[in-house]
């Protein structure tokens, strides 16, 4: 994986992927803040990303009223200040948030999940998309995929993810093909959201 954050996307293809032939693009506008903005901001990226995609749905309602709700309910379910949130309680959290405020949207976690169904599917249905990564750049991170880039190149298919990772006010990207893992094996889980 990229060993520094990808902040211009035209200089990294153009220099990894020389003369690459643009495909096709889709970003959905989301609220954008640091998870640093936040009160107890220690490890906090996941229940930042959960508020950031809250709030693109519910936009009538005040950021801080949901991440102090959704901080409440992650104490009790998987997030520890020393370590953030464990992948696997992030539905959880989601789904408790969403029921004790009546809303119609249940949240998925995804461990085995692919580029065209659980990224490009979901942006093209204008679904955020949050992400937890276990290596890399981002390193046991939470970030929000907001959009994607398909290019060709030498016959293969380039993919970007469009994020928001926390850190900085301005866009970020990661290249698809460098989340392999061991054996090809994925090193990142999703979570997504369906209305009902």
């Amino acid at each position: 994986m990229e060993k520094n954050r990808i902040a211009d996307l035209n200089k990294y293809i153009e220099k990894n992927y020389p003369k690459a032939i643009f495909m096709e693009s889709s970003e959905i506008e989301l609220p954008n803040f640091l998870q640093r903005d936040f009160q107890g901001a220690d490890n906090n990226c996941t229940l930042a990303s959960l508020t950031r995609i809250i709030n693109y749905y519910f936009k009538d309602l005040d950021k801080f009223e949901i991440y102090g709700e959704i901080f409440e309910i992650a104490r009790r379910n998987g997030y520890f200040k020393e370590i953030g949130t464990l992948p696997f309680f992030i539905s959880r959290i989601a789904n408790t948030y969403f029921k004790k405020n009546k809303m119609k949207i249940k949240a998925r976690g995804i461990y085995l999940g692919n580029f065209y169904s659980h990224v490009k599917e979901e942006i093209d249905k204008f679904h955020p998309v949050l992400m937890n990564l276990a290596t890399g750049y981002y390193k046991n991170h939470s970030l929000v995929i907001f959009g994607y880039s398909l290019y060709e190149f030498r016959g293969m298919k380039i993919k970007i993810l469009h994020v928001y990772d926390g850190w900085n006010k301005t866009p970020s990207y990661i290249d698809y093909s460098d989340l392999k893992g061991f054996m090809n094996f994925p090193i990142f889980s999703y979570n997504i959201f369906n209305i009902d």
